[in-house]
């Protein structure tokens, strides 16, 4: 199928002037002039609506390999100029002809409206070498996710049965600063113990369960809050009603739908749990801004969860102790199950790879039958191409209820974390340590921590630092820190950043799509009340 081509005038705001509509071959009258004068008005006239005088020449830039957008714009040797854009494809029936928007944080996460031609429902898309979760709507149209990116402007390939096409220069990353210092903003009732939270692709956060009371899972909440970056401090409102259990230890996921799933179970043992309530799932609406419980229960109780979106679209949910993961898939609105090579107990963590594969690594070295031991340094590696799990490296270090990034160079970092049991806060640990997927090898990192952090919080920013936050930092106590790490990768270092006005622990964090970044949860150990606030670190202004 061809797309009709772009109106080249009206795409770059020029020739104004032709009033003809775009794709009329009629051509335009000329303006007055005195008989046998000729000028370069009078040739622009000559040309029709859908071309561009360049130089002697008439061309239509939505078409033309040699002025491909624009006068002088030309296309490599064997490349193809579909709708304005330079593409490397057998035919304009398969390209991107349109990436909205065209550029991005270097920490991903951002929703692109891709436009094109000959999309299939099997199509892949590629920023870089980055696979994106893409979702095909129809043959023109699709969505996509970023994943994280270094700065600088990158090809976006597609592929399907149809063939491969690459689009030239179609997306960059860019950097942008955070804005302190740190603001409190109240929510309606407090969220200890690791509340759900997700940013929207409307630009606001999914903040959804937790409790009232550390450690006490009778208190887990079945209702959420909606936080957006209005004002000088954020506003909080109510979704429309409460998800169908109460939930704490609990996980979201922006689907890419525009939906969130919303899994974890409201005890803190499977075996507590009763009636599926920890095999149910909700789903946010942010059009109707109601929950939903989906159909499909998960194919067991899962407590302490932690999802992610695959590149395939479908939610991939992980529970403390579990053998298996769940594979949620929103066409169906069922679950599948798959096995794990290994059980992953309490503070595993799992995150989706640039290349697209899934990890699920670390966790507790209590499995609740034998003495504790050192925590766990297992890592495995989901590939949706086979449907199955193969083992990594493992970490350096065991750890458990650390923190773990993909970086905008394709690295997984990981952040401290309890080096035997996390639920007795045991050893917090100071050290780093990075993946590289490529190599499948784990690197201990020359630099640290300040401190010792577990059961802390973490989010990837858009200068591509990370920022650690909180944390019980002290062997065997429930003492709680209110410091907070910039940790950089690219220089090899850690200095401090401005400082939380409570010290929190339990907790999560997110970046939110205009850079801002979000806290909320926490509540130590032996407290008899969470922290009722979030923490609301604004995004700073974005390059030009």
């Amino acid at each position: 199928m061809k797309t009709p081509l772009l109106c080249s005038a009206f795409v770059f705001g020029i020739a104004a002037s032709l009033t003809a509509a775009c794709g009329d071959s009629a051509v335009v009258d000329p303006p007055l002039a005195d008989a046998g004068a000729e000028s370069a008005s009078d040739a622009q006239a000559q040309c029709t609506v859908a071309q561009l005088r360049c130089g002697d020449a008439c061309v239509d830039t939505a078409s033309d390999p040699k002025n491909c957008g624009s006068c002088g714009a030309a296309c490599l040797s064997g490349d193809l100029c579909c709708g304005s854009k330079c593409v490397q494809s057998a035919s304009c029936g398969f390209a991107v002809t349109k990436i909205e928007p065209s550029h991005g944080n270097q920490n991903g996460g951002d929703w692109l409206r891709i436009t094109g031609a000959g999309f299939t429902a099997d199509m892949s898309l590629m920023i870089g070498d980055g696979r994106a979760p893409l979702l095909v709507l129809g043959p023109t149209t699709a969505v996509a996710q970023t994943p994280p990116g270094t700065v600088g402007s990158y090809d976006i390939t597609i592929a399907s049965a149809s063939g491969v096409a690459t689009t030239r220069q179609g997306f960059s990353y860019q950097s942008a600063p955070l804005a302190p210092p740190w603001k409190d903003v109240a929510m309606n009732t407090v969220r200890g113990e690791h509340p759900a939270v997700t940013p929207l692709q409307d630009g606001r956060v999914l903040i959804a369960g937790g409790t009232t009371v550390p450690d006490h899972p009778e208190q887990a909440l079945n209702t959420g809050v909606l936080f957006s970056r209005e004002g000088a401090s954020g506003k909080v409102e109510a979704p429309a009603n409460a998800m169908s259990t109460p939930r704490w230890r609990c996980s979201a996921t922006t689907l890419l739908d525009g939906r969130a799933i919303v899994v974890g179970g409201p005890a803190d043992d499977p075996a507590a749990c009763v009636n599926n309530t920890c095999k149910l799932a909700d789903l946010f609406d942010p059009v109707t801004n109601a929950f939903t419980a989906a159909k499909g229960l998960m194919t067991e109780s899962r407590t302490f969860a932690w999802s992610v979106l695959m590149v395939d679209g479908r939610v991939m949910v992980t529970s403390d102790g579990s053998p298996t993961v769940d594979l949620y898939d929103p066409a169906s609105d069922a679950f599948t199950q798959v096995a794990l090579i290994k059980p992953h107990y309490l503070g595993q963590r799992i995150v989706r790879l640039r290349d697209g594969r899934v990890m699920v690594l670390g966790g507790d070295g209590c499995d609740g039958v034998h003495p504790c031991g050192p925590a766990q340094a297992d890592a495995e590696l989901f590939d949706p191409k086979t449907g199955k799990f193969t083992l990594a490296a493992p970490m350096k270090q065991g750890r458990s209820q650390f923190t773990a990034h993909v970086l905008p160079d394709g690295r997984v970092l990981v952040l401290g974390g309890a080096s035997i049991s996390a639920g007795g806060v045991h050893v917090p640990l100071d050290e780093i340590e990075a993946y590289d997927p490529k190599a499948d090898t784990w690197t201990v990192m020359p630099y640290k921590l300040s401190t010792g952090r577990t059961w802390h919080a973490s989010a990837l920013v858009r200068d591509g630092t990370v920022l650690v936050m909180g944390g019980y930092n002290h062997d065997g106590k429930c003492d709680v820190t209110n410091t907070v790490d910039v940790v950089d990768p690219v220089k090899a270092a850690v200095s401090p950043f401005d400082t939380l006005t409570n010290g929190n622990t339990e907790w999560n964090a997110v970046t939110m799509l205009d850079g801002s970044v979000v806290a909320v949860g926490g509540g130590a150990c032996g407290a008899t009340q969470a922290f009722p606030d979030i923490y609301f670190l604004p995004g700073g202004p974005t390059p030009n």
